[in-house]
């Protein structure tokens, strides 16, 4: 087995990393302090032919995406993303996401409107499943409902969490339809930017970390949505289990933002006059083998997906909870050999601090390595399960 990079991995993984250096590390700060998505950072992955990523190549894209013919290739952006801007890089996660799924699912038609003018307009999609209350009630039990009507359906609820939703040309949602019953009544749908019904509610996005990844509260009321944009049928995504299919981007944002924590210790301890320290040796090579431990589990992983889908869906979910160890241990060893004097709030150390551990909170590991142990032991399991 060899994971040594293809020449088109290592010209994206180059040019991401110097996107990242040159432009999103220096962007950084001012996208935290703003409201609203890092447009400057998504249109240079635009303009360095990776928006498509994620998409099939004989629509222009890379290959990348879990069905793709290629996963590594979208997953190598995210993670160089993630080393110099986490925020950008759940961005882009979230747009590779939705992307994907509806170039591998979407019709003729809805794949020429909406996959197409992301390779030659530089457009986003995004994905928002969430809503206030679902991680009690459980993944596919949805209160924002859908009911048919002539020509369509009309759309009432709440969902929060929706990555991009203020420049994205189609926000991309699910809901559940009134009176069917989940998984059956899970459904999906495609609405374009400025519906009447769908608001973005003000204020909605003030987090700790993550702050540059702006992903407010959707308000939908009344919203009617064309048959057009309906995305699959009844139950297409508990079947398709898509919430598989993107626990390597997760981890590789884990990966990412841990190896943006090390490039700045590598740069700070010796200037502090501690990299002599058996102590500070100690902690920062038990980050490195940490990172590198996790990244070749993802890296297999995204080996896996083109040969064996179950096995890869399983072995994501191993992959990523190395990498969210190796995040959640980089956050306490490097504040462990910082010391305080590195942790101003404005420091590139500090965000990268808190956006690292309020991101590793989208998952329950327990739970991740629990459906792991399920399967050794003959159990039914759940690839889908996260909180």
């Amino acid at each position: 087995m060899d994971f040594s990079f293809s020449k088109k991995h290592q010209e994206v993984y180059e040019v991401v990393g110097a996107l990242g250096r040159e432009k999103f590390a220096k962007r950084a700060q001012q996208y935290e302090a703003a409201t609203g998505s890092p447009v400057e950072n998504m249109k240079d992955l635009f303009d360095a032919g990776v928006a498509g990523a994620s998409l099939r190549e004989d629509i222009g894209g890379l290959g990348g995406g879990a069905l793709g013919t290629d996963p590594l290739v979208s997953l190598l952006v995210v993670e160089q993303t993630a080393r110099y801007c986490l925020s950008t890089a759940q961005c882009i996660h979230i747009h590779y996401n939705a992307s994907h799924r509806v170039d591998q699912i979407g019709t003729p038609e809805q794949r020429e409107r909406l996959i197409r003018p992301i390779i030659e307009k530089g457009v986003w999609l995004n994905s928002t499943g969430s809503e206030p209350g679902r991680t009690a009630r459980g993944l596919y039990n949805l209160q924002t409902t859908a009911e048919k009507v002539d020509g369509g359906w009309v759309l009432n609820g709440v969902k929060n969490y929706a990555t991009l939703a203020d420049i994205v040309h189609y926000n991309t949602l699910s809901t559940i339809i009134k009176d069917v019953p989940p998984p059956d009544g899970h459904i999906s749908f495609a609405i374009p930017q400025g519906a009447p019904g769908l608001t973005i509610e003000k204020g909605s996005w003030n987090p700790l970390g993550m702050r540059g990844a702006f992903s407010p509260v959707l308000v939908l009321k009344d919203l009617f949505v064309e048959d057009k944009n309906v995305l699959g049928g009844p139950g297409e995504s508990a079947k398709g289990k898509w919430q598989a299919k993107s626990h390597l981007s997760f981890a590789a944002q884990y990966i990412g933002g841990s190896e943006g924590v090390f490039d700045i210790l590598k740069d700070y301890l010796p200037k502090r006059g501690t990299a002599g320290d058996s102590y500070t040796q100690l902690r920062m090579g038990q980050i490195r083998i940490a990172i590198d431990s996790a990244r070749w589990l993802v890296y297999r992983a995204a080996w896996l997906w083109p040969k064996d889908v179950a096995a890869a869906e399983l072995f994501s979910m191993n992959a990523k909870y190395q990498a969210l160890g190796a995040a959640v241990k980089t956050i306490e060893l490097a504040s462990q050999i910082a010391g305080s004097s590195a942790l101003d709030a404005d420091s590139a150390l500090s965000r990268f601090i808190r956006d690292l551990r309020y991101q590793t909170l989208h998952e329950n590991t327990d739970k991740t390595a629990a459906t792991v142990g399920k399967y050794h032991l003959g159990q039914s399991y759940d690839v889908t399960s996260r909180l």
